[in-house]
């Protein structure tokens, strides 16, 4: 799941915005603490594109669609989470 720079950053101020309305944190550098966010959403849905990346390649023989397909794409997606520890 590949998403843009400004979808990211987006979704980085809505997570920093909920931590000072819900009082979780107490962030001292603003712009440090965006940088932070965003970059930990790169490494995760970068690492989300490497999972998917991986299963597919797993599963190249099988035809997309059939129920063995579903039901071996789910174990080889939850094992490569595991793997990387999300």
């Amino acid at each position: 799941m590949s998403l843009s720079e400004d979808r990211i950053s987006t979704m980085a101020h809505e997570i920093l915005k909920s931590i000072w309305r819900d009082d979780l944190a107490d962030i001292s550098d603003d712009s440090r603490a965006l940088r932070t966010v965003k970059q930990s959403l790169e490494a995760v849905f970068g690492s989300l594109d490497e999972i998917e990346a991986a299963v597919n390649a797993k599963l190249r023989n099988k035809a997309p669609g059939s129920r063995d397909y579903d039901v071996l794409y789910q174990k080889f997606y939850h094992d490569e989470m595991v793997r990387r520890g999300l």
